[in-house]
């Protein structure tokens, strides 16, 4: 295993001939796993081949259209999820706001992203990965989980049915119930 480069802009991991892992600003992401107290054991344990085993077989795409495929970890404490490259290059131009952001507000429930990479595999197009946090995992009371898109368009979860705790609602449910 070789890695090439390192500081803010990226770094490459080599893990065999087929298949390499670009980790992009190790640096940012390093501060706000600190700001968590986040190690790479505590992610190493919960990512681990053996233990998650039975998560991989479980794994889906998600519901929405963007059709990410969501993995979460054996313990539910991190979820991998994929992204297209327009998403991640949104994410990584966002990138100093965010940090300023979570710095500034480290209460906040805004999920935490730990980690974005792109795997590149011989004869197989690169994928992009973006680790973070199940913020249902922080145990601090929380009453709705929302998928925020910035947008208006089907953008409501029907709350006249009998939806649960766990259901996932949308931005002009967050409207409404901030009324």
């Amino acid at each position: 295993m070789e890695t090439e480069g390192d500081g803010d802009e990226g770094s490459s991991m080599i893990i065999n001939e087929e298949v390499t892992i670009v980790e992009y600003a190790p640096a940012v992401f390093q501060a706000i796993k600190d700001m968590d107290s986040i190690t790479s054991d505590m992610i190493n344990y919960s990512l681990s081949t053996d233990l998650n085993r039975d998560s991989v077989f479980k794994a889906k795409e998600s519901a929405g259209k963007s059709g990410s495929f969501f993995f979460f970890s054996f313990d539910r404490r991190f979820i991998i999820k994929t992204m297209n490259a327009s998403e991640l290059k949104v994410f990584i131009d966002c990138l100093p706001k965010y940090l300023k952001f979570l710095r500034k507000n480290p209460e906040s429930l805004i999920a935490r992203i730990y980690g974005v990479f792109t795997v590149v595999m011989e004869d197989i197009a690169p994928v992009n990965l973006l680790l973070m946090a199940n913020a249902a995992q922080c145990g601090k009371g929380i009453e709705h989980v929302f998928d925020l898109k910035g947008s208006m368009i089907n953008r409501e979860v029907n709350m006249s049915k009998d939806i649960s705790s766990s259901s996932t609602l949308k931005d002009q449910n967050l409207l409404r119930l901030s009324e």
